[in-house]
């Protein structure tokens, strides 16, 4: 079962709005969160807007992510989830051993984990969901994704692919690999395309990096599992 990326996104409005922003996201590297791209999913892309960095996991490597997993475990152990008759019942539980664990389990010299780290009741970055337009800024994903580098293989009609998007080489370069990198040109993002020696080669706009598409989700159009690609131009 997957969970489509706009119902995910709207769980995190909601704990942003009680705990605040952080700074960073651990993440998995399952859908929504990552992909076989090296471009990252649109919901990471909203995050990196609201200026939260992510951080993968290291695949099929649980000891990087050791205390969450362990926190799991004895989530499951409390809760006892195939006891549960509904989906109603499994929350209460979940919502009761939350706080059980942040509000009163004794954690150091006798106090819960909230008295002893009181930064755990917020994040001091707040965030409003009404609000959102004016904290996001597109820029803060147009500036990590300059630091990154594509590598493509040029087909046999002279394209590439960027964010399910064919963009143009020529036909010259068929078979060869180039690199691609964002760049920011008249306050707009472009993709420039470079070959191994580093000359330019094309240069496009990027507009799927718009404000408007990665608020919508939108940047790649990249379908849940299972789905055929729409291939969209875009």
């Amino acid at each position: 079962m997957h969970v489509a990326a706009d119902a995910v996104r709207a769980v995190l409005r909601r704990w942003f709005a009680q705990w605040g922003l952080p700074d960073q996201m651990r993440l998995d590297n399952g859908h929504p969160w990552g992909s076989c791209s090296d471009l990252p999913p649109d919901l990471v892309l909203w995050l990196l807007g609201l200026g939260v960095a992510p951080v993968w996991n290291p695949p099929g490597h649980k000891q990087g992510n050791a205390v969450i997993e362990r926190d799991h475990g004895v989530c499951q152990r409390w809760v006892e989830p195939a006891t549960c008759q509904r989906a109603q019942d499994l929350q209460a539980r979940l919502d009761w051993a939350s706080a059980m664990q942040r509000e009163r389990y004794p954690y150091r010299e006798g106090r819960s984990r909230l008295a002893a780290c009181p930064g755990l009741a917020h994040s001091g970055r707040p965030y409003d969901p009404t609000q959102e337009a004016q904290q996001f800024d597109e820029r803060r994903v147009w500036t990590w994704l300059e630091t990154r580098v594509l590598v493509r293989r040029v087909d046999k009609v002279g394209r590439i692919s960027v964010a399910n998007r064919p963009l143009g080489v020529g036909r010259a370069w068929a078979g060869q690999p180039v690199t691609v990198r964002l760049a920011v040109a008249d306050a707009a993002p472009v993709w420039r395309i470079r070959d191994g020696q580093g000359h330019l080669l094309r240069q496009h706009p990027a507009p799927e990096l718009g404000r408007d598409r990665i608020l919508a989700l939108a940047v790649s159009h990249r379908p849940h599992p299972g789905q055929p690609s729409d291939h969209r131009q875009g």
